[in-house]
């Protein structure tokens, strides 16, 4: 048999003793070859799905195999087995607590590098567990001080979850700026890159973790996230911090192999299989749609459907629910009655959920994201229509992948990302071949190289990079830039680092029409803490004219005034309810009510959470700084004001809540009657002492969201 044959015979419904010694005889060939390894695990994976099919005097044969191709975890427990059986299956243990899990043989091979002091990247399929690794890294005890960087806020909820039920007893696990770690115990930072260079207890991090480690490269997709990626790296790594990078299948990786010398894996070990079928519609065709729904009234087990925007999936759901088999449902009637409660009844994403259909993308509160990974996880929901918010690096329990786009947004992915989502299909024990259906083209195979910006320094490397790092870290070429942005800039180094995400050229605007009309300006620009109506005016008349005014428009405001106006609105409005109908009942005409809620949620999230405290701040460092060398004894400080928009004018550690599952909704209701947190910790025992609070007036739902977060908490969180 060839391995096409192997795969049909192994595809179908029976299959005989005679086509099962062939297929056994014929990987058993394949894996003694040490270059068709690959495709021997492949066929054995293939087996192993349907191995309650063979006849028992096979499945010895099987297990040998599933040992010979390093699928160690998948052995089976009943076959006998010899002494040197043992001692292989002992040494492919991995050290965790409370659990009795075997490496596969690379795990194995990356685990003992790391305990060799070698720094290594590795570069391999979604499902091979690279996550283990770490956390039997941790269980060593070698380093009391470890830090793990991650792309998403999502990714450290999930993570704080793994490493809580793994080491909450022995660790603290720190993933908010508000927590302070015990000096006593071992510490694990888990942070974004942001998170991580705002920090300035990481100077004892020893062992460090880069997630999704591709995104070192800077390019246009998001590059100022990029740039602290590289700063991140380049302060651990310079500290002498051994590190491990993990992320999907590149082809090769370059800067820093003179300085660090990294071992670099690039694997193409899987401990699931995959099958891709191509359908080659065109765009928004409507055989695209209808093959959608057809794949969705036959495809019984979980499925994800990628698209390439917020406004893509709401198009999607609303086809599905008008041409697919979905109905209202009961596992999700208490969610959706309290989103019926907090958002207009339009919404399409409460319409989905309704009927068993999920949707998650970066519009939708992180806390109904979450609600949607679990319920979709527990088999409450079979499919969630999803972006690239799910598939980069969030671990699902799909069976299927329907990748409806080739594109993420406006533009065509790349054979690398083509991969990424593809590898959200098929989950290790439980389903062992993931099903891919693409419904476009398929991208070209080409290899990705990861150049990581720090270490492969040339004329294009931005300025915002180089600034920020030490001399000893600068290439001849970042020197003579540098020098040259310092001799020629009105502002100083550390204003141009402070503001690292601002382009030079607006920062010298602002700088230019600060310093013009300083006497003018001086009264509206001096103030700290909540600014009069004049002064955030001013400054919002500033940011719009100079920093934010292209993205403004998108969300329908023109003008500085009308900045200020919506940020009033937001931070007096009773809740946020009150906010997005009002945004709605003056949305465009053009807008349907749900495009109007999600554009709404998008501005209060990425523009007013994110976005308008760092144009804001910016606006603070050089205004400082002119007033300083004009000689003005008092000089403002927005930095209060900026930190209460990050967190939509709530109290910041109650707004936290929402990265553990609370709904900010939920969190004002819980300090309605005057709490006031102090830290994270404080908030989350707020949260699960209402639990017991026959005066909390909890939801349903409410109840069951905190419920998830009280069983995630460590014993000295639910203490505090």
């Amino acid at each position: 048999m060839n391995i096409d044959e192997v795969k049909t015979a192994l595809a179908a419904m029976t299959i005989s003793p005679e086509d099962t010694f062939k297929v056994l005889q014929t990987i058993s060939a394949l894996a003694n070859d040490v270059s068709r390894q690959s495709a021997a695990r492949d066929l054995v994976i293939r087996t192993l799905a349907i191995r309650d099919r063979l006849r028992a005097d096979f499945l010895p044969l099987v297990d040998s195999l599933v040992r010979a191709v390093g699928l160690i975890p998948y052995a089976d427990p009943r076959q006998n087995r010899s002494i040197d059986d043992f001692y292989m299956l002992e040494a492919h243990r991995a050290p965790v607590p409370d659990d009795d899990l075997l490496f596969h043989t690379l795990q194995l091979q990356i685990f003992g590098d790391l305990l060799n002091g070698r720094n290594v990247i590795l570069s391999a399929m979604t499902s091979v567990g690279k996550s283990l690794v770490v956390d039997a890294i941790i269980a060593t005890g070698r380093f009391r001080s470890i830090a793990i960087i991650v792309p998403t806020i999502a990714l450290i909820d999930e993570t704080r979850r793994r490493l809580g039920r793994r080491f909450a007893a022995t660790h603290d696990i720190i993933t908010h700026p508000s927590q302070i770690p015990d000096p006593s115990r071992p510490v694990v930072f888990v942070l974004t890159q942001e998170r991580a260079l705002a920090r300035e207890d990481l100077g004892a991090v020893k062992f460090f973790v880069i997630d999704e480690f591709y995104k070192l490269i800077v390019d246009d997709k998001d590059p100022d996230r990029a740039i602290d990626l590289n700063l991140v790296f380049a302060r651990l790594a310079g500290q002498g911090a051994q590190f491990y990078l993990i992320g999907p299948t590149v082809g090769a990786v370059g800067g820093i192999a003179d300085r660090y010398n990294p071992v670099f894996v690039p694997s193409e070990f899987s401990t699931v299989a995959l099958d891709i079928v191509e359908f080659n519609y065109p765009d928004n065709s409507p055989e695209r749609k209808n093959k959608l729904v057809e794949l969705c009234s036959t495809l019984g087990s979980p499925t994800l459907i990628y698209c390439q925007s917020p406004p893509r999936a709401g198009q999607l759901a609303e086809h599905l629910l008008e041409h697919g088999d979905f109905k209202p449902i009961d596992a999700t009637v208490a969610a959706v009655d309290w989103l019926r409660r907090e958002y207009p009844n339009e919404w399409i994403l409460t319409n989905a959920l309704e009927c068993g259909l999920g949707i998650h993308h970066g519009n939708v509160p992180r806390a109904i994201q979450q609600y949607m990974i679990r319920a979709f996880d527990a088999g409450d929901i079979r499919h969630i229509i999803c972006t690239s918010t799910l598939i980069e690096g969030i671990n699902t329990v799909a069976e299927n992948v329907i990748i409806y786009d080739r594109r993420v947004k406006t533009t065509g992915f790349d054979n690398f990302t083509f991969r990424n989502i593809a590898g959200r299909a098929g989950r290790m024990r439980r389903y062992f071949i993931g099903k891919v259906f693409v419904l476009e083209t398929a991208p070209v195979d080409e290899a990705l190289t990861v150049d990581i910006a720090v270490g492969r320094q040339d004329e294009n490397t931005p300025a915002s990079l180089i600034l920020e790092l030490a001399e000893e870290d600068l290439a001849p070429i970042s020197k003579a830039r540098v020098g040259d942005i310092l001799a020629t800039s009105p502002l100083s180094v550390q204003t141009l680092r402070l503001n690292r995400h601002i382009d030079l050229q607006r920062q010298y605007a602002i700088h230019d029409v600060i310093t013009k009309d300083i006497v003018l300006l001086e009264d509206a620009l001096v103030w700290t803490e909540m600014p009069q109506p004049f002064q955030l005016r001013m400054v919002c008349e500033l940011i719009h004219d100079h920093l934010d005014g292209v993205t403004l428009n998108r969300y329908g405001i023109k003008s500085g005034t009308g900045l200020k106006a919506e940020l009033d609105r937001l931070r007096f409005a009773k809740t946020f309810r009150a906010y997005i109908d009002h945004r709605v009942t003056n949305k465009s005409s053009y807008q349907t009510i749900s495009e109007s809620v999600e554009q709404t949620l998008q501005l209060m999230r990425r523009y007013v959470g994110y976005t308008f405290p760092r144009s804001l701040m910016a606006i603070s460092h050089i205004q400082a700084e002119v007033l300083t060398r004009a000689g003005r004894p008092v000089v403002g400080d927005y930095s209060l004001f900026a930190s209460r928009a990050g967190s939509l004018f709530l109290n910041a550690s109650v707004f936290a809540l929402d990265e553990y599952g609370i709904p900010p909704e939920t969190a004002r209701r819980l300090t309605a009657r005057g709490a006031d947190p102090r830290t994270l910790d404080e908030a989350l025992a707020l949260a699960v002492d209402a639990l017991d609070r026959p005066d909390a007036d909890l939801h349903p739902f409410e109840r069951e969201v905190i419920a998830d977060l009280q069983r995630t908490l460590s014993p000295r969180q639910l203490a505090s």
